[in-house]
């Protein structure tokens, strides 16, 4: 790693996209995360209990 190190710290102007990079991964993860904050308790129950359920009716075969 130490190679790969020394090459980019040789680049000019690297900086920029480690930056950038970051501020995707932040951007990404707080709408990531607003979004989950605001499914309602009653989806999230609908989810929670579908999960649980064992042989539902409205589910397929996909045993052939």
């Amino acid at each position: 790693m130490k190679i790969v190190s020394n090459l980019l710290t040789s680049i000019e102007g690297i900086q920029i996209f480690y930056i950038i990079g970051l501020l995707i991964f932040v951007i990404l993860f707080v709408v990531i995360f607003i979004h989950t904050m605001r499914i309602p308790n009653k989806e999230m129950e609908d989810i929670k209990n579908s999960i649980l359920m064992d042989g539902d009716a409205n589910e397929t075969d996909t045993s052939i």
